[in-house]
């Protein structure tokens, strides 16, 4: 009989006070639950710990060299399930996340898989996921040369990290959940796109002034650029969420994140940018 697989969810996290409940009750309502959940505290100096250490299935590490990079190789090397799973701090995973990762990976010719995204503090919900869906599966259908992962949602085999990791760069200037796509890719390894793959996160970056996000989006570019390569589709998603966050950032800026509600007011106020010495 055919051994089932597990599963290991890592959440980096850096000072997540605000949006940590919110994310692990979502790994909480899971119909199938992770075999383990590691979060890897990045240094955090508020009450991140504090806040996980309310639910006994999370597991705590702690990457004291600071970076996404690093508390991402940390739990993703300590993990001891067939698949890693992948989500950030601020991310609602759906209620069939597990199951809907698992059931991809029972295709052993799939080393990793990513899937569609949605701002749940922002209006719309629903119609913003479908637009990312539809946005994302024609890129991922139509660019063969474009490998991507969206480090926020996504899974991969842990012998395809086994025999990567020694290969991804360790650079700040680059995504480094692209730059592991594109290894995978390189080394022949399979990514899937899945449209049932789907999770939440906020709309936070569109706090960051014009020119903070416009450099944070030119590092798509730049990742391929650092591996020699030059995607059309990298160039079409820059432009696509470049147009994004000019449409989205009224939205953004009138939204006060503690009451969830939003208002002219606040508009006027605005929000201050989060520090983020993860990324």
């Amino acid at each position: 009989m055919k051994k089932p697989l597990t599963l290991s969810l890592i959440i980096p996290a850096y000072n997540e006070e605000h949006h940590l409940k919110d994310c692990l009750d979502s790994i909480a309502k899971q119909s199938v639950m992770p075999d383990e959940v590691l979060l890897i505290d990045n240094n955090s100096t508020d009450q991140t710990v504090k806040i996980a250490k309310r639910y006994p299935f999370v597991t705590i590490m702690h990457e004291p060299k600071q970076g996404v990079i690093h508390a991402r190789n940390t739990g993703f090397n300590a993990a001891n399930g067939d698949i890693i799973g992948r989500t950030d701090a601020d991310n609602l995973l759906t209620e069939d996340w597990v199951g809907q990762v698992l059931q991809i990976f029972n295709d052993q010719t799939i080393a990793a898989a990513t899937g569609p995204m949605y701002f749940y503090d922002m209006p719309l919900k629903e119609d913003n996921a479908f637009a990312e869906n539809i946005f994302k599966g024609s890129l991922y259908k139509l660019d063969k040369n474009f490998p991507f992962l969206a480090g926020n949602n996504m899974a991969i085999r842990k012998s395809a990290w086994d025999k990567v990791k020694e290969h991804t760069c360790n650079k700040k200037t680059i995504h480094e959940d692209i730059d592991l796509a594109i290894h995978l890719h390189r080394a022949g390894h399979k990514i899937k796109y899945d449209s049932e793959l789907i999770a939440g996160t906020s709309a936070r970056r569109f706090d960051d002034p014009p020119i903070k996000f416009m450099n944070y989006m030119k590092m798509l570019t730049r990742t391929f650029k650092h591996h020699q390569m030059n995607p059309v589709g990298a160039h079409i998603a820059q432009a696509a969420y470049s147009f994004g966050y000019v449409s989205f950032w009224p939205l953004r800026r009138a939204y006060n994140p503690k009451t969830k509600k939003r208002s002219l007011k606040q508009f006027v106020r605005g929000n201050n940018p989060r520090k983020n010495p993860m990324s």
